[in-house]
């Protein structure tokens, strides 16, 4: 995991350069133990480990100890004087806009994506309309993760929890892309995808259901926000050869919230 200081340092710039900018430490918590602090154009390594729940200890080469502290409330690790944030990758961002919530533009030229996205802030976009009338406008966000197939037996009614809308579903080879539409756009909302029943339906070729189970997080907010997820079927078709010891094709159907509406089975097929 890395870490960014939120307080900015000037770089140290040789004379005559105006202007040299800004810089902020950083640290590098590696799975392995060890960590590298990185502070104006220096590095320091050392080791690390957890001595309570959310305090640790840093051992640098050499031997200082260093110790830092993480509140899980404002998500800051307060680490020898400063505070540090999680420092996470700029998901893609496309902004669209409609008069009538059915025909969507894409925004061209988007002019600031948020340099400062981490756990429990708020992704900011900033961008241009040169006429502003009654519009719409929605934000997608793909921030690169897939996601894994669980396989159950739990009935449907288990998996529809807060509402959703399912747009579109495509795959390729074993990624399955489905477009999603949820109001909100305050807190992180989290998606789980179930393959239930287990077994699948008899026919030629046999079909899968697949559900999923959206977790607004008590989100109140408003806005109209779409997601791009990506979903790893690895886990159906190693199902499939459990059961049939074989590989072959595989109809999915991807279900919406409250199937019994029409349009919100999604029909995809899988060939290996």
């Amino acid at each position: 995991e890395s870490y960014r200081s939120k307080k900015e340092f000037t770089i140290d710039a040789p004379p005559g350069i105006p202007n040299p900018g800004t810089t902020r430490h950083q640290l590098q918590w590696n799975s392995d133990g060890t960590f590298e602090w990185f502070q104006f154009d220096y590095i320091q390594a050392g080791t690390y480990r957890l001595i309570e729940e959310q305090t640790i200890e840093a051992r640098l080469f050499g031997g200082q100890i260093l110790l830092g502290s993480f509140d899980p409330i404002s998500k800051v690790l307060k680490f020898d004087g400063l505070d540090y944030v999680a420092d996470f990758s700029i998901p893609d961002v496309t902004v669209e806009v409609s008069g009538d919530l059915s025909e969507w533009t894409k925004v061209e030229q988007l002019e600031e994506i948020s340099q400062e996205f981490t756990e429990g802030h708020t992704l900011s976009v900033r961008f241009k309309r040169r006429k502003v009338g009654s519009e719409y406008y929605r934000v997608r966000i793909n921030g690169g993760a897939t996601l894994p197939v669980n396989i159950s037996n739990d009935g449907p009614e288990t998996f529809q929890l807060d509402p959703f809308v399912l747009e579109e579903a495509s795959l390729d080879d074993c990624l399955l892309t489905l477009d999603v539409n949820y109001g909100g756009g305050c807190k992180e909302h989290e998606f789980e995808v179930f393959m239930s029943p287990s077994l699948f339906d008899e026919s030629l070729p046999v079909q899968a259901n697949l559900w999923l189970k959206h977790n607004g997080n008590g989100d109140f907010c408003r806005g109209l926000v779409s997601d791009k997820l990506v979903i790893d079927i690895t886990a159906v078709i190693e199902q499939y050869r459990a059961q049939y010891g074989r590989d072959d094709e595989i109809i999915l159907n991807v279900h919406g919230y409250f199937s019994d509406k029409p349009n919100v089975v999604k029909v995809v097929r899988y060939s290996p």
